[in-house]
């Protein structure tokens, strides 16, 4: 904790890591700055839409990329109510709390050091332990380092090493844990009821578990290869160019302008599943379905792209 003080709003400078290789540093001066090492992997592009050059990335606000998991609502509200004698965090410090534990392929870190993991959770504990006190527990022990965006209360948890859940496809590091709260009463059974029927209906959808209390919603992470290595993923809002607070912004028609031009010789079979996405999102009169909520998934820039699975779909 005495490093965090000491490092409060103090970073400048944060090397960015794919699993390609360290790809830059971003830096904050007057502006952000971004700049690719020249021995960077010509496939560790942090983003679709910075690919590889020597001119620096130049932004008022932080790049897209790096502001997607930058938390909000509840999340951010707890962040920032556990470090309010120290002032509003920055958005460097922000990036530095997530390290690598956030949605994506990307990595930070102070230059030359190298990020710690906790022990973990198990699986058991979070779909058998009582609901409130769990999450309470949960939150205060991951909430600073959960880089995920979303007004729902929710974080990143690691699980214990070497207990993988049962029916899952995937060898479980990380899940997504989500909650009920007074402004999203049944919003966790909603969501499980929803994803139930989106995987019923074909669709590719994340492994998901609902607590015996049904207050928390569980989720295997759906940007993780079966090796366990990160695959990128970028939300329409980073790939039309939208922050967060445009993301209600735009029409469906300008995200399959986006799927065409991001997934190439795909396209067509990916503007397919983009009608199916939408079409299920008005069958369950899902009114959240925005850019954030649909995205690209790919191993790395210059790998074949195609949609994510569906999260974060609800009956508004």
């Amino acid at each position: 904790m005495n490093e965090l003080l000491a490092l409060f709003n103090q970073i400048r400078r944060l090397d960015i890591i794919t699993p390609q290789g360290q790809a830059g540093i971003l830096a904050k001066e007057s502006n952000f700055v971004f700049n690719y090492y020249q021995s960077a992997p010509v496939n560790a592009a942090v983003s679709l839409v910075m690919p590889i050059r020597q001119q620096s990335y130049y932004s008022g606000d932080l790049m897209g990329v790096f502001s997607m998991n930058r938390p909000e609502g509840y999340l951010r509200y707890l962040i920032e109510e556990r470090l309010k004698r120290l002032g509003a965090p920055s958005d460097m410090f922000l990036l530095y709390l997530a390290g690598s534990h956030q949605i994506g392929r990307l990595s930070y870190a102070l230059e030359g050091k190298v990020a710690t993991k906790d022990q973990g959770e198990t699986l058991h504990t979070l779909l058998h332990s009582p609901s409130k006190v769990l999450f309470e527990h949960l939150l205060d022990k991951y909430a600073l380092t959960s880089g995920i965006s979303g007004v729902q209360p929710k974080t990143l948890v690691p699980l214990s090493a070497g207990l993988p859940a049962s029916h899952s496809t995937l060898p479980l590091e990380t899940v997504i844990v989500k909650a009920e709260g007074a402004d999203f009463p049944c919003v966790a059974r909603n969501e499980y009821l929803c994803l139930s029927v989106a995987k019923e209906a074909g669709f590719h959808v994340p492994d998901f578990w609902l607590s015996d209390d049904g207050l928390l919603l569980i989720l295997s992470r759906f940007d993780r290869k079966s090796d366990g290595t990160p695959l990128g993923f970028e939300d329409m809002a980073v790939l039309t160019g939208r922050n967060t607070a445009r993301k209600y912004e735009g029409s469906y028609e300008m995200i399959a302008k986006a799927v065409t031009i991001f997934t190439g010789e795909h396209s067509q079979i990916e503007l397919q599943r983009l009608f199916e996405r939408v079409a299920i999102s008005c069958k369950l009169k899902d009114g959240d379905a925005h850019l954030k909520n649909i995205g690209l998934l790919y191993e790395h820039a210059l790998a074949p792209r195609y949609l994510a699975p569906i999260y974060d779909v609800v009956c508004t």
